[in-house]
């Protein structure tokens, strides 16, 4: 990405190029990722999505997730696997750095007022499998703010927990910049999408949006002291989302030229 924000946007493409090791999608929740999961499998194959079973409350998601992986990881039937998605988080991004070495890794940002909001919304609505547990126990927006595990989201997936607790932002921001060949923006959708399918090989815009929650902007009721609160609890958040909005903002323009006539 040091590439790309410098302005060497060839240079950039070629070096990111993701060739035929496996692509590894790590999907933040709420970022726009099952819509880009869906396109993005429909055209690389083969694909694993990495998924848990949100329905079993007898263990931990985390525990959950650690088993997925290790499925994952002890699959051997052939061809190899070429793209694969979940909500995975850094130390399975180690695990499956060492069994794909070749692997590239790519994701997604989201503003993270947008993205608590509809990460609020959606484990509250009937797409997510245990909502009426949800709401019995996290009975508002106010109430959701304040657990501290939903805190820092983006970070979580993306970053070692140590790094997380130690609050450097710098440091979290420098292991997502050489650890991840792309990191797309859910507010610049179209052309970070336009970008990772050249990675691949296979440049195309956006045609799907999937699992979107039905609230516009306008209409999510959020209050002024509410968006305070969520800024103020996610600074890393903020400050990963800012470097990599703000390197993208500012070769946009050149980008969309060359990705729409190089």
């Amino acid at each position: 990405m040091e590439l790309l924000f410098a302005g060497r946007i060839e240079d950039y493409i070629r070096e990111a190029a993701i060739g035929a090791d496996p692509c590894i999608f790590v999907h933040v929740p709420k970022t726009a990722g099952t819509s880009l999961r869906n396109e993005i499998a429909g055209f690389l194959q083969p694909d694993v999505n990495i998924v848990v079973d949100y329905t079993d409350t007898s263990r931990s998601f985390h525990d959950r997730i650690d088993d997925s992986v290790t499925r994952f990881l002890a699959r051997s039937a052939p061809p190899p696997v070429r793209f694969a998605s979940g909500h995975i988080l850094d130390r399975h991004v180690t695990r499956i750095r060492a069994r794909y070495p070749g692997a590239r890794f790519v994701t997604f940002l989201r503003s993270p007022v947008d993205r608590v909001v509809s990460d609020y919304r959606y484990q509250r609505s009937t797409r997510h499998p245990v909502h009426r547990d949800f709401i019995a126990a996290v009975p508002s927006l106010d109430a959701y703010l304040d657990i501290r595990p939903e805190q820092n989201k983006m970070v979580q997936h993306l970053v070692p927990p140590e790094l997380v607790a130690r609050g450097d932002a710098a440091a979290c921001i420098d292991h997502v910049m050489r650890g991840y060949a792309f990191v797309g923006i859910q507010e610049m959708y179209p052309i970070s999408f336009r970008l990772l399918t050249t990675l691949l090989g296979q440049p195309m815009w956006p045609r799907v949006r999937e699992n979107v929650n039905s609230e516009n902007e306008a209409e999510r009721n959020v209050t002024p002291e509410q968006i305070r609160r969520i800024r103020d609890a996610n600074l890393l958040d903020a400050a990963l989302y800012d470097h990599f909005a703000g390197g993208l903002a500012t070769v946009r323009d050149r980008l969309a030229e060359r990705l729409t006539t190089g």
